[in-house]
């Protein structure tokens, strides 16, 4: 071999070659790069969708499970709808807002406001049933004289009303008779023991005024719900200061001693309910041969609240949807602005629920609640449950 050819052989690679080399594994490191953002723009997607799917379906499982409880041992005909004043000392101020004493009360709002549900059931084990009065008393602050006091404990906390009158919560302080042979529900604002925690407590709920007004014999009647009534209020935040707060589907137990909000779902962002009516009342919603009140079967489905206690006894179920988003701002396709979700007022608006006759596509859920919405993708998730506890209760 000629010595030239060795010392050509031992140069190594041109400067020409070196660049050729360079840009193919530039051009590879390129589209591993283009892949990868691919790759992890998908998983991101994916994990989003899991996280919003679970977030949903958690908080349809809430709203269910308080419904099925609404009306617990307070659906007896003669006092649902009543409206109710409660004196509660552990608020400001004691005496609070009259409310009607319904196993599920809608506040519905417009536009990007979600609604509200609050419902209300009681938590006794022993007697669900209302007792009458076997006497009327003289004076509100007087104790009640009951036909009967079975599953009365000191602690528990009753409703007290009449159809047509007003009702009112009240703290049994002494299921025991004063006189051989008289039935007494002693309601009384001094130091009792609670049969349930065995500690000795100030009552709560009874107004030293007494109840709001006198009860017939008979047609007075009081209900217990237990030592732990429940009246939960669920909502959307999506107004809050702190931006950390925003888009949660949150509780509070209005009658808890501690009536702060529970967090329960993260990520949702709209909540809508109507109430099912049974008043033989046809606005379109439902579609039904014949539109019969009172026959066990909805009429129609709408978000304006009962005007009278007879109505407020013809609410059968309530149909429900919550609106979750995911939690990464989705890359747009084409352009600088979002285009996750279709903008609002196109027609294929995808954020929509309550499909019937009277809306094949479902009614929009306006979602604009940021100036990004659009940079989200969101699911509806609705049902509709019954109010078991108002389709089985006494007539």
């Amino acid at each position: 071999m000629q010595p030239q050819t060795l010392r050509n052989r031992q140069l190594g690679l041109s400067i020409v070659e070196l660049m050729v080399a360079i840009v193919i594994s530039l051009l590879g490191v390129l589209v591993i790069f283009q892949v990868f953002a691919v790759n992890e723009g998908v998983r991101r997607s994916t994990t989003g969708g899991s996280d919003e799917q679970t977030s949903g379906l958690l908080g349809l499982m809430l709203l269910e499970r308080e419904l099925r409880h609404a009306g617990f041992g307070m659906n007896d005909p003669d006092l649902v709808g009543c409206n109710m004043r409660v004196y509660d000392n552990m608020r400001a101020p004691a005496i609070q807002p009259d409310f009607p004493l319904a196993p599920v009360q809608i506040v519905s709002n417009a536009g990007i406001v979600p609604d509200v549900i609050r419902v209300i059931y009681g938590g006794v084990s022993q007697t669900t049933a209302a007792v009458p009065l076997s006497i009327g008393p003289d004076d509100p602050t007087q104790p009640l004289q009951l036909y009967y006091r079975f599953g009365f404990l000191n602690g528990d906390v009753f409703v007290v009303g009449q159809d047509g009158a007003n009702c009112t919560l009240r703290e049994v302080t002494g299921p025991y008779p004063l006189l051989a042979g008289v039935i007494e529900l002693q309601h009384g604002t001094g130091a009792y023991t609670n049969a349930h925690t065995k500690s000795s407590q100030t009552p709560r709920f009874n107004n030293p005024a007494g109840t709001p007004g006198l009860y017939a014999k008979d047609l007075g009647k009081v209900m217990n719900l237990g030592p732990n009534p429940v009246r939960d209020e669920i909502s959307v935040v999506n107004d809050s200061v702190n931006p950390a707060n925003n888009n949660q589907l949150v509780t509070q137990n209005l009658w808890a001693q501690m009536a702060g909000f529970t967090p329960v779902a993260e990520q949702i962002v709209h909540l809508k309910a109507e109430y099912g009516m049974d008043d033989g009342k046809n606005n379109g919603t439902v579609l039904r041969a014949t539109y019969k009140s009172s026959d066990n079967v909805v009429d129609n489905y709408t978000g304006v609240s009962p005007a009278t206690p007879n109505d407020w006894r013809l609410v059968l179920s309530v149909r429900l949807a919550i609106v979750s988003r995911t939690n990464i701002i989705e890359k747009p396709i084409a352009g600088a602005a979002c285009d996750a979700t279709l903008d609002w007022g196109d027609p294929n608006y995808p954020v929509r629920w309550a499909r019937g006759p009277d809306a094949p596509q479902g009614r929009a859920i306006d979602v604009r609640t940021a100036p990004n919405w659009r940079c989200f993708k969101y699911r509806v998730y609705e049902t509709t449950v019954p109010l078991r506890n108002m389709l089985w209760r006494q007539d």
